[in-house]
């Protein structure tokens, strides 16, 4: 699964695989949505802080072979001291039934379903906690380590990144950059704004570079020079939607 910057992306915290599967396959339903998928809090923790999310849907038992588990909710008493996560929207997933008054009063959760629940009602009320807008704040700086040094660029002045297997090739305004391999998605996590556009498999551009595009022949040219870059078939109308949204 391809993912833009622009994507709400979801967090699901769930050990059943059958449950996992069954709420991944009702969300998938919806456009624009990343779905991140854990087994535990821990897993879960890790998620919240390396990316940003936009709807938490957890159960609170995480662990049935422990009486009385609850690691669900103790992961969202966490995650609720967190400042950019005080007010995101949060779905409970559970087979208790006595547990909604807490997570309703104290852990300000947007909606409770005791399983099993239902499967229409379930996938109205994620789409509307994604009509909610959550603060993102674009980073200036794109950051990477190699040989143990700490290097920065500035982000408007890189025009695309071309990553192969091993190296993540930054193509900058007056360089190329070869910094150590970073995935396109969490290269687009990272630099965490709507301008970075995924044009093909390999290939993440700046929108304020593009010039024009050939549709027909599936290519996007740079201004000032700086060559062109096919446009994936897969990615052809999301690359086309995000360079409309950027031009507003």
């Amino acid at each position: 699964m391809f993912m833009q910057s622009t994507d709400k992306q979801i967090l699901i915290v769930e050990d059943n695989m059958h449950s996992m599967d069954k709420a991944c396959a009702l969300i998938n339903r919806i456009d624009g949505v990343f779905i991140h998928k854990a087994e535990n809090s821990e897993q879960a923790y890790r998620y919240a802080l390396e990316y940003h999310i936009d709807l938490f849907i957890v159960d609170i038992i995480l662990n049935t072979n422990i009486p009385g588990d609850i690691a669900g909710t103790k992961f969202v008493e966490s995650i609720r001291k967190i400042d950019r996560y005080k007010f995101t929207p949060i779905i409970f997933t559970t087979a208790l039934e006595d547990a909604n008054l807490y997570a309703y009063a104290q852990l300000h959760c947007y909606r409770y379903f005791e399983k099993p629940y239902d499967n229409d009602e379930f996938l109205e009320t994620v789409k509307e906690t994604l009509k909610f807008q959550t603060e993102k704040k674009e980073n200036r700086y794109y950051k990477y380590k190699k040989d143990f040094v700490h290097y920065i660029i500035k982000v408007e002045d890189i025009v695309y990144f071309e990553i192969d297997h091993n190296t993540s090739h930054i193509h900058c305004k007056d360089e190329v950059v070869d910094a150590p391999y970073k995935s396109t998605k969490n290269t687009l996590l990272e630099l965490n704004s709507e301008r970075f556009l995924k044009c093909n498999k390999n290939t993440i551009v700046n929108a304020d570079y593009v010039e024009s595009v050939d549709i027909v022949n599936r290519y996007a040219y740079l201004r000032d020079g700086y060559g062109k870059l096919e446009i994936g078939i897969r990615l052809k109308q999301s690359f086309l939607e995000g360079l409309q949204r950027c031009s507003k």
